[in-house]
């Protein structure tokens, strides 16, 4: 009894050490095999087999859909010294209107109070033109008046008082005789006969006044008076006239506020599908949404009817791909709001100069307009879309990445890798697309290079070249690799 339990005890621990030792071995070969293969794939990653394969040169940028034919409807409303004229109510966005039916009305609150005022400036103009024109009136009749009636009466009344004083003296002249008769005869006195002679003196002088008075009517009271009455009626039409201006212009401000009015209320010129023209403040920041109490200005575009049958993307081109671009070249739109549909179209036009500089050290941009071919019924402006434009297209050429390209004294090589280690293989390149280069000489079908060459090479183990024959091979070996990587989501891989 006492030797079966050593028995068992031995056994379970022979046991245990044989199974340590088999999961040992396994965990060691799983670990081998992992190692194995995980630097396998590290070496399949470093190195690039140079093959040939179609090559493709295209710019991707962003844009915005927009309709090539737009019906803008523009705030016709004056600021008046405010910032601009809120909107009071507004169409929904995406709505179908027909020729004709509400857009949008614009407060038109102030300028009904200052309607109201100015009806009030206009009646009183039309007072004082009305009263104008009655002086007017008076001034002209008065001269007609004196003219045709009042001068000759007061002739008649001067040449009467003449001829009063005429027959005045005439009397005198006969009393004076028949004095001087009786006198002679010793009947009446000497001073009876002076006095008779003083009455003729008197009555003469009577009549001289009077004929003066006559002549002095004639030759310059009824001009004076003439022209005091023609100074009154050009004074009178000088009123009238400046009365007939005021009123012109208190009525054209009065009709200028019922324009205002009628601008306030906006209906659809055409037919068509309302979009917001909800655009960006100057900085980019902050979009200026159309919704109700929006502030409007002046000519500001507030809904825009497009044509959707004719669409295009707005897309702003970097300037180191610009001189690359030209109309007519095909492009690929893809709308962020259907990724899965790849639409058709083509450059129409480039933009022959930068939009302005916002900020300082911005990106020169160039506007580009791609016009959309057979743009699908469910298209809408402003979707968001990534637009592929293809400048260059070669079949079958050999091409290898960019990282594996080395920049050295001006020329350009790539390490090859051979059977006892690699190779240092000077180069000349073509076209690039930022993520692939042509390959013109130096490499041939099948080479294996490097990704990463300087984890081989030092810079140092390169060749050094005579800077003579840098200068006479420079233009000969040497293709420049444009410097777009400043944008290197700009371009895509080559077509495989």
């Amino acid at each position: 009894m006492s030797s079966r339990p050593s028995y068992r005890s031995g056994n379970t621990i022979t046991t245990l050490v044989v199974l340590t030792c088999v999961a040992a071995v396994i965990c060691g070969i799983i670990v081998f095999t992992r190692r194995s293969n995980h630097s396998e794939s590290d070496q399949t990653l470093l190195l690039h087999t140079v093959e040939q394969s179609d090559f493709q040169a295209f710019v991707t940028e962003p844009g915005d859909v927009a309709s090539s034919s737009n019906v803008e409807v523009r705030c016709r409303v004056k600021s008046r010294g405010a910032p601009g004229t809120p909107i009071l109510k507004i169409c929904d966005e995406g709505s179908n209107v027909k020729e004709g039916e509400f857009l949008l009305q614009f407060d038109d609150s102030v300028l009904q109070s200052e309607l109201l005022a100015q009806k009030i400036v206009v009646a009183n103009d039309k007072a004082l033109l009305i009263q104008a024109k009655s002086d007017l009136d008076n001034a002209q009749r008065t001269l007609t008046e004196y003219e045709q009636g009042l001068f000759q009466q007061e002739l008649e009344l001067l040449e009467g008082e003449l001829f009063v004083a005429e027959e005045e003296l005439r009397k005198s002249e006969l009393v004076l005789a028949s004095n001087r008769r009786i006198a002679a005869r010793g009947l009446i006195t000497k001073l009876q006969v002076t006095a008779a002679e003083f009455a003729v003196e008197k009555a003469k002088k009577d009549v001289a006044a009077s004929e003066r008075k006559v002549d002095v009517y004639k030759r310059f009271t009824r001009d004076k008076m003439v022209g005091e009455y023609q100074a009154e009626i050009e004074k009178q039409e000088a009123n009238v006239d400046a009365a007939t201006f005021t009123l012109e212009l208190s009525e054209q401000k009065l009709a200028e506020f019922e324009q205002q009015i009628s601008y306030c209320l906006v209906e659809a010129p055409a037919a068509g599908q309302v979009v917001h023209a909800n655009e960006r403040d100057g900085r980019g920041d902050t979009p200026e949404v159309m919704e109700e109490g929006t502030i409007i200005r002046e000519n500001q575009i507030v809904i825009r009817l497009p044509d959707l049958q004719n669409m295009q993307v707005d897309v702003q081109i970097n300037e180191s791909h610009v001189n690359r671009i030209k109309p007519g070249q095909p492009a690929e739109i893809e709308l962020d709001a259907d990724p899965d549909n790849v639409l058709r179209g083509e450059v129409k036009e480039v933009a022959a100069y930068p939009n302005p500089i916002r900020w300082h050290g911005a990106p020169l941009e160039y506007d580009a307009v791609v016009q959309l071919i057979d743009p699908p019924t469910t298209i809408r402006p402003g979707l968001r879309a990534k637009v592929k434009i293809l400048f260059e297209e070669r079949p079958k050429v050999l091409q290898v990445p960019l990282a594996a390209v080395i920049e050295h004294d001006e020329l350009l090589y790539c390490l090859v890798r051979e059977e006892n280690g690699w190779r240092t293989q000077q180069i000349q390149l073509g076209s690039n697309n930022n993520t692939h280069v042509v390959v013109e000489e130096g490499l041939a079908d099948g080479d294996q290079v490097s990704l990463t060459p300087f984890r081989h090479i030092k810079r140092s183990d390169l060749p050094d070249v005579n800077p003579l024959e840098i200068a006479g091979d420079r233009r000969a070996k040497k293709h420049p690799i444009e410097s777009a990587s400043s944008r290197p989501d700009t371009n895509a891989a080559p077509a495989s």
